[in-house]
């Protein structure tokens, strides 16, 4: 009986690996916007930290508390998609390259020179995103296709 049970596992395990998700050597528009939607989040949270205190005092990281209160599990869809794709993609190495790409994000986004008219734009979106909600930061992430297709190459 065990050696049946060890068998059938045997046989399983090729289909199993073959079920599992092949790379495509690109990434979908569904996984590109994702990853629009995620640097955009990135964008606003650094943003929001760095343009909340001295010198620009723009109060901005009560707005992105209530952004990700309100928008979290939108946030983590877009996220999850993102990691799946990046799965597929890096089987390998995935957990590693997605790291990598999350750190170099997050440095440009946190490390960006700040000045009064980049604080303005990012309380000016937050507050959109309180008004209008998650389409006022889809219509912003939208306009940063070309960045994305310089990383990745997108299935046509």
């Amino acid at each position: 009986m065990r050696v049946a049970a060890i068998l059938s596992v045997l046989c399983l395990l090729p289909h199993h690996a073959f079920a599992q998700a092949q790379s495509k050597g690109c990434f979908s528009k569904a996984e590109e916007a994702a990853e629009r939607l995620v640097r955009q989040g990135l964008r606003l949270r650094e943003g929001a930290r760095g343009c909340d205190g001295s010198p620009w005092n723009m109060q901005t990281q009560s707005m992105w508390v209530d952004i990700d209160r309100r928008f979290g599990p939108r946030f983590a869809d877009q996220t999850r998609i993102r990691q799946a794709a990046f799965q597929r993609e890096f089987a390998d190495d995935a957990d590693n390259r997605l790291a990598v790409w999350n750190g170099r994000i997050v440095f440009h986004f946190r490390y960006y020179p700040l000045s009064e008219t980049y604080c303005a734009g990012i309380k000016d979106l937050m507050s959109q995103m309180q008004k209008r909600g998650w389409s006022a930061l889809t219509a912003q992430a939208n306009k940063a296709t070309v960045e994305v297709k310089m990383d990745y190459r997108l299935c046509e």
